[in-house]
């Protein structure tokens, strides 16, 4: 019996001298996930003017982990008063998501992140003692994605209308990113027209007025445009010492699209004035016409593309007695660039 307790005695001895590997009585490995998500979207109306903003943001680390988060908002103004008369709308989307995972090569845990951003305002007023109408607008998107499993997209709309005539402005913008991308993208446009309705004398304006500047990054891609249209404004002056007429209209149209490590933007410009009169005293008439435009179109990059375009008419007519005047102007531009 003595040696049987010896011997346990002994071979307690041993173990206890036996160096033991930390993880050799626990081989369960240690895991972690986490994920966080914000979003904010605000909006406002009134005056003649609209803004709408939205954000989120999305992150998550080491496999399991996941985070959605959207936001969006919109605003309607339709004022119709002595001071203005139009409409204005303004909308927009943002969507970012991330998912964690591990490393392949390495099992440590990753970390993806996405933010989106979006912000849009649109304004239509009359103003000054000639009633003109300025519709001006613009729209902006940012994406930044960071991680394989981070994506985020989103959309802004603006426009603006004159509730008297046809006069309209508009610009939109679409874009998304995943992995280590970025897109960012602004829209604008502005559509402006006023008459100048005298005794002996009228005169029109009109101009319009576009832009769109795009970029992107490896896995982002946007795309989006941006147009104003005035309508013919037309007055007339009229009596029995004699008559006149004068008409002005422009349009301007961008459009452009960026992908991978690219950037394209696109402009234009169009300005149209006209103007006649007639002298009681000299018995004499008197027109002149100015019709004034600038169009450019600018890409980088593999499967960017921009465009631009735009037209302005001018006229004006004038007579007294049998003394009669007439000038008219236009101008039509025509821009584009694009890669495979």
């Amino acid at each position: 019996m003595l040696r049987a307790i010896l011997s346990t005695s002994a071979l307690g001895l041993a173990l206890a001298a036996t160096p033991v590997a930390p993880n050799a009585l626990n081989s369960m490995a240690a895991f972690a996930a986490s994920s966080s998500a914000s979003s904010t979207s605000h909006s406002d109306s009134g005056h003649g003017g609209v803004h709408a903003s939205a954000h989120s943001a999305a992150d998550a680390a080491g496999a399991g982990a996941s985070a959605p988060a959207d936001g969006n908002a919109s605003a309607h103004n339709e004022p119709a008063n002595s001071f203005v008369e139009g409409v204005a709308d303004s909308s927009l989307n943002t969507h970012a998501r991330a998912t964690g995972g591990t490393d392949p090569a390495t099992g440590d845990d990753t970390t993806d992140a996405a933010t989106a951003d979006g912000d849009t305002t649109a304004q239509i007023s009359s103003e000054g003692p000639h009633p003109g109408v300025i519709g001006a607008l613009d729209a902006k998107v940012n994406l930044e994605t960071a991680g394989p499993g981070a994506a985020a997209d989103g959309s802004a709309a603006a426009n603006a209308a004159r509730l008297t005539d046809a006069s309209t402005t508009s610009a939109d913008l679409t874009g998304s990113s995943t992995g280590d991308g970025e897109a960012h993208g602004l829209a604008v446009s502005l559509s402006e027209s006023s008459t100048f309705p005298d005794q002996t004398s009228t005169g029109s304006f009109s101009r319009a007025r576009s832009f769109i500047d795009l970029s992107t990054s490896g896995g982002g891609t946007i795309g989006g445009r941006a147009s104003a249209d005035t309508a013919s404004g037309t007055t007339a002056s009229t009596g029995s010492d004699g008559e006149v007429l004068a008409s002005s209209a422009a349009t301007s149209d961008v459009a452009a699209n960026s992908v991978g490590d690219g950037s394209a933007s696109a402009s234009v410009d169009v300005l149209i004035d006209s103007d006649g009169s007639v002298d009681t005293a000299a018995r004499s008439a008197e027109t002149d016409v100015r019709a004034d435009g600038f169009a450019e179109a600018v890409n980088d990059g593999a499967g960017t593309g921009a465009s631009a375009s735009g037209t302005g008419s001018a006229a004006a007519e004038a007579g007294i007695d049998d003394e009669t005047a007439s000038s008219s102007a236009s101008v039509d531009l025509s821009a584009s660039v694009s890669t495979p």
